[in-house]
């Protein structure tokens, strides 16, 4: 039998008491998964099956957006919803407290005093949402906005920058950015916020000397948004919330909206 686990702020929150009831809604972070993996997308989103519940990258994500988050907001950190977010984990074989505990602190200090603090946002971690029609919508939380810029922060745990803005990141991003458009707000430029994990380096065995570290270390990427862009992204969430209403009309349909032989009904 589970155990009900004390909620934190930390917890993802989906915005539930914001959106009508009997409403469907479209998240812009899970939209990748919609691109590249209907079948999984419909399981975890419509049916609600159990999916993704976290790792040790997610779980320091977490922390670090909201250490990011307090402060974009000018309010103290609390220790201890940090702490009792990472005893919730305890029991997730996927995720490494000790990882998690031993790299936090140094990764948002990083973002924090080298990104944060020098770029102060307007809004940070507004819900926002809009109507797609036919009981859909599309809703969710933006890390920041800064004027006519929105901004996602990313950890990530790689001796490579990241060079350029991935697709299933600038999925979300578009997405935000149609949202704020809807409800007459200009955003004119995307921009991701990378943090990576720092990784000491390990004595060779050849050698004997210290291979290189590589610190924790802000990367920040910024796009314009053009009208092509705009034009990309309607016309994917278009194609989402049809993709949906008819799988929901003709349930004999779900199998090739989907594409997946598994999910096509026996007769």
């Amino acid at each position: 039998m589970k155990q009900n686990k004390p909620k934190t702020a930390l917890d993802y929150y989906d915005g539930r008491d914001l959106i009508p009831e009997n409403t469907f809604r479209i998240s812009p972070s899970s939209f990748n998964t919609f691109m590249t993996k209907p079948h999984v997308w419909y399981r975890e989103q419509v049916l609600k099956e159990d999916g993704f519940t976290g790792n040790t990258a997610s779980v320091i994500g977490s922390v670090v957006h909201y250490v990011a988050e307090c402060v974009g907001k000018g309010v103290p950190v609390d220790k201890r919803e940090i702490t009792q977010y990472i005893l919730n984990q305890e029991d997730n074989e996927d995720v490494d407290t000790e990882v998690v505990r031993s790299n936090y602190k140094i990764m948002a200090e990083e973002l924090v005093n080298n990104y944060v603090l020098l770029n102060k946002p307007t809004q940070v971690e507004p819900f926002v949402q809009t109507d797609l029609g036919n009981g859909v919508c599309v809703a969710g939380s933006i890390d920041a906005i800064q004027g006519d810029m929105i901004i996602d922060y990313k950890t990530y745990n790689s001796k490579t920058k990241p060079k350029s803005i991935p697709l299933n990141y600038k999925y979300q991003l578009l997405i935000y950015t149609y949202i704020m458009k809807q409800q007459g707000v200009a955003i004119n430029r995307i921009r991701l916020v990378y943090i990576n994990r720092p990784i000491v380096g390990e004595i060779s065995e050849k050698t004997g000397k210290q291979l290189k570290s590589y610190p924790s270390e802000v990367t920040v990427l910024t796009e314009v948004v053009t009208e092509d862009d705009m034009e990309f992204i309607e016309s994917c969430l278009t194609l989402c919330k049809d993709t949906y209403i008819k799988a929901k009309e003709d349930q004999s349909l779900v199998y090739l909206l989907y594409r997946d032989m598994r999910l096509q009904i026996k007769g």
